[in-house]
């Protein structure tokens, strides 16, 4: 998830904010389409904070199952120093 999609949102739900704090007199149309906007700013800014959130539950729930591999397989290392042996 970009977490610059989140700021975008959030920028816009601001400017939103402030052009209909801003009008002093409008026109109904105007105000029915700031708020419109508003709205739909508002359900993506969900949607992704919603998609986020069960992203990040999704990773925790990976991140705690033990990864079992294989059980022969040691840490030791197997691997010899390549020289001339004397």
């Amino acid at each position: 998830m970009n977490p610059g999609a989140l700021d975008q949102i959030q920028e816009r739900i601001v400017f939103l904010q402030e052009q209909l704090d801003s009008l002093e007199h409008f026109l109904p149309e105007t105000y029915q389409f700031l708020m419109a906007e508003m709205d739909h700013q508002q359900r993506e800014l969900m949607a992704l904070k919603i998609k986020t959130f069960y992203e990040d539950q999704s990773n925790e729930h990976q991140d705690q199952i033990p990864h079992s591999g294989n059980p022969d397989q040691t840490q030791k290392s197997n691997h010899r120093a390549a020289g001339v042996c004397q």
